[in-house]
């Protein structure tokens, strides 16, 4: 399976009658192409990093880049720089990078949404809450707490005496059987300081 490479698509031709082909000498008979060359993830075009530029007679069949244009065809190199210059890549060859782009907005954006919400919880603990917590800073298993009780800036909590692997531990541990019998109390300070550490 193709992941990722590279592709190119035709952009702009022009014809060129005042020039006369490097090869058989024919008036009239060259056009000036320009592609652009882009580089690829699962064929979306990601960005564009080339713009080849080529001569090509329509009498002999003669085709040239840029560098392959004999020396004394200053003329012919002149007016494909030029257009090559003019020419601009098409606006889908940035369409992977511009989905990257917005996609990373997106999530610059949820987690903004997410830490206003907790912030929103741990302001105003109410019973039922359920918070999602690791034993430590280094720990890759979660549990969750339930509030059970709140009573000014105190908040009495049971823990879930289960862990898992999962940092969306909710459906597979938030049980009532699965919880502690003994509760415990923190401060609304102490569970911002928490959240503070992850």
């Amino acid at each position: 399976m193709i992941i990722y490479g590279t592709n190119g698509s035709h952009v702009r031709t022009v014809a060129a009658p005042a020039l006369a082909c490097p090869a058989c000498a024919n008036p009239g008979q060259l056009s000036l192409s320009v592609f652009s060359r882009y580089a690829h993830i699962y064929w979306v075009p990601l960005v564009p990093y080339a713009k080849p530029a080529v001569a090509q007679c329509l009498h002999c069949k003669g085709a040239w880049t840029l560098k392959e244009l004999p020396p004394e065809a200053t003329n012919i190199r002149e007016d494909l720089q030029t257009l090559k210059k003019q020419t601009m890549a098409p606006w889908w060859h940035w369409s992977g990078l511009v989905v990257l782009l917005l996609l990373a907005a997106w999530g610059l954006w949820a987690s903004g949404r997410d830490q206003k919400e907790n912030a929103a919880y741990l302001a105003a603990p109410q019973v039922g809450d359920i918070y999602t917590v690791r034993e430590n800073d280094s720990a890759g298993e979660y549990s969750l707490l339930k509030v059970v009780r709140t009573q000014g800036n105190t908040v009495e909590l049971v823990a879930n005496e289960y862990a898992i692997d999962n940092a969306h531990p909710l459906d597979k541990l938030n049980d009532p059987a699965k919880y502690s019998k003994e509760s415990f109390s923190l401060s609304q300070l102490d569970l911002r300081v928490m959240q503070q550490k992850g």
